[in-house]
Order: C-alpha cells, then sequence, then structure tokens
C-alpha cells in the first residue's frame, strides 16, 4: 500500500508534545488533554526505562500517542522504531492514519519478508522512517527487525496468541497424523484410559469433539527428553511442515516451562511465560512500549510477555468526559452538515 510522504522539518522538538505542533501536514487540530497529559508523565518518568505501559481506553486516541513518541524519539535520538500491531488490516489502518491524519511518515512491512520494497528497508535502516508491522513480523525466527531501538506495542493487552505462537507447537490429526499418533502413544502412560480412548473413537460424539485437557506438568518431567528425541526425529525430516520445525527449533530448550493441551483433534505444546528474553530482536531494544485499552490486574501484562518491572503510566483523570465532549461535538458537526446538504 503506498501514501504519499511527507516533509517535516530539520528543527527537532524537545517533547512529543511539542512535535505534535511542527507536524504542518496534520489534518487533526489538537491533542486532547488527556493524550497532552500522558505525554507529559511519559517525558517525566519514563524516557529512560526500558519497559512502559500505558493505559488508554479505546477511542482515547491511543495510536496517536505511540506515534507521536516513536516519531519525536526517531528524530530526537536517531532511533530505530518498530510499532507493532495484532494484523495486517491493523497495520495498513495506522499508516493511513498516521501519514494522512497525523503527518507522520510510516511505513507497512506485511508479508513475506523477502517482498519487503529495498525502498522501505532503507528508509528504515536510516532511521527515516516509523516501521509498522504486525506481532508475527518481530516474533519470528529470522525477523527483519533485529537491531531495532524502540518498540511501541499497540493492544498489547491482545497480543498474548500472537507472542506465544512463535514458542508454540501446534499437532494436528489431519496434518500431521504420524506425529500426533506418536505423542499419544507416548502420552498413553500418563493420561487416563478413558482419554486415551478417545482418540482412537471413529464416531466421536459432541462431547469428544469438545473436550479438552491438560497434561499435568510434574507428570511430563521425567519424560521431557523422550519427548524432545521423538519430535526431534519428526522435524529432522526435509519434509516436515515449518508450522512445527521452526516453533520447535526455538521451544525444545525450554520444555521444563511448557504445558502440553490435548483435544480430539490437536495437542499444543507451549510456555506459561513465552521466553521473551531469549529472542534478541525484543530483549534488546532500548524500550519497549506497552499501549493497551486495559493493562489488566497487577502482573498480567508482565506475563504476556515474559518482563518484569513494567512502569505503568496511568489513565489520566477526566479522560473520559474529554472523549465523550470530542464525541458529541462530532456528532454535532455530522448532523449540522446534513441538515446543509
Amino acid at each position: 500500500m503506498g501514501f504519499k510522504k511527507i516533509r517535516h522539518s530539520t528543527i527537532i522538538p524537545e517533547t512529543p508534545e511539542a512535535l505534535f505542533r511542527d507536524l504542518r501536514n496534520r489534518k487533526k487540530e489538537g491533542l486532547i488533554s488527556h493524550q497532552a497529559d500522558i505525554l507529559r508523565e511519559y517525558q517525566k518518568l519514563a524516557l529512560d526505562k526500558s519497559d512502559v505501559a500505558l493505559q488508554l481506553p479505546t477511542g482515547s486516541g491511543k495510536t496517536l500517542v505511540g506515534l507521536l513518541i516513536g516519531e519525536w524519539r526517531r528524530r530526537k535520538f536517531r532511533e530505530k522504531v518498530v510499532y507493532l500491531c495484532p494484523t495486517r488490516q491493523l497495520v495498513n489502518q495506522v499508516v493511513e492514519q498516521s501519514i494522512n491524519e497525523y503527518g507522520i511518515n510510516a511505513n507497512a512491512f506485511t508479508g513475506k519478508q523477502s517482498e519487503y520494497l529495498p525502498s522501505i528497508k532503507a528508509e528504515y535502516r536510516d532511521r527515516e522512517t516509523l516501521a509498522v508491522t504486525t506481532y508475527s513480523g518481530l516474533f519470528n525466527t529470522n525477523s527483519f527487525f533485529k537491531d531495532v531501538n524502540i518498540i511501541i506495542l499497540d493492544d498489547a493487552h491482545a497480543a498474548e496468541n500472537y507472542v506465544a505462537k512463535y514458542w508454540s507447537v501446534l499437532i494436528e490429526r489431519q496434518k500431521h497424523d504420524s506425529l500426533f499418533k506418536n505423542i499419544i502413544s507416548f502420552l498413553k502412560s500418563i493420561i487416563s484410559e478413558s482419554d486415551y480412548s478417545r482418540f482412537f473413537n471413529e464416531s466421536p460424539d459432541v462431547s469428544d469433539k469438545n473436550w479438552v485437557e491438560k497434561i499435568p506438568t510434574s507428570y511430563l518431567y521425567e519424560k521431557i527428553l523422550e519427548l524432545i528425541e521423538l519430535i526431534d526425529r519428526y522435524t529432522s525430516d526435509e519434509s516436515c511442515d515449518s508450522n512445527i520445525k521452526y516453533p520447535w527449533s526455538v521451544l525444545r530448550g525450554h520444555l521444563f516451562a511448557c504445558h502440553i493441551y490435548l483435544s480430539f483433534n490437536t495437542i499444543l505444546i507451549r510456555p506459561v511465560i513465552p521466553p521473551t528474553q531469549t529472542h534478541k530482536p525484543f530483549s534488546q531494544a532500548k524500550q519497549r512500549l506497552y499501549m493497551s485499552a486495559t493493562l489488566g490486574e497487577g502482573g498480567e501484562i508482565e506475563r504476556l510477555f515474559g518482563m518484569e518491572n513494567i512502569l505503568r503510566l496511568p489513565v489520566p483523570e477526566g479522560w473520559d468526559k474529554q472523549v465523550l465532549v470530542v464525541a458529541c461535538s462530532c456528532f454535532l458537526e455530522i448532523h449540522l452538515m446534513k441538515n446543509l446538504q
């Protein structure tokens, strides 16, 4: 998706809030006060912190806040900035907003890495624009963003599966028949006889198809080496499904920290807490900024991303009243325009 590039002033604003006033091509008239408040809190408390979480509910303009912080750091400190979204559709939406509404240059990195345009790769490497990609664009075995300085994680509360997928092995009955059956046989001494018999039921009913079970972790400890050997034999075959081979290559050394979930058609192996600190594109970044509509209870965002000591910037007081005023103003403007037509 192509968007028109924007020329920016060579003067570097002292704060993200000042940067907004410097954006000549923006269509948005001004920051809402809660957006300015949280930008000031970031400037005051979080500038040099490695992990920062900010909570701005849906409709409060957190995308603009994240883009302003990213663009300001890119200009101020000449840092490489990557903005993460859950889906490709959201990547393109953020890039469109960034360029056409806020006047901030950004490039979308979606699809296969081999198909990234040389021009946008060069702009990222030269720190000329923000990069916007999916979570899987960063969390993969050969990420293009190996040396990112600032990672902005949008919708962080909804990113658990996108992050954990990198360390998850999903074995499906239809796609991986031999491995599926071998693992079920391997687990025979661990699971109950009735659960074991489910897998060989030629006429499964609704209860069989909806059945889900977790293998007690303590039962696995003595058998981990056997399980690793079993899956290693399968993945050593050149014809092995890459959707198993690549996740297994990063998961096998962490099997002691994993859970195994069973259902009639699938076996899922995944960690309790994703070992993100072993993934250098993520762990070696100078700062990770987690943006969420809800940060959940204490420790939730830390568990999702396997990080400790995340500084939380709370929702500014009165944000809901400000958003309501803006929404009413927009509604009134639309209503008046319709009456004038």
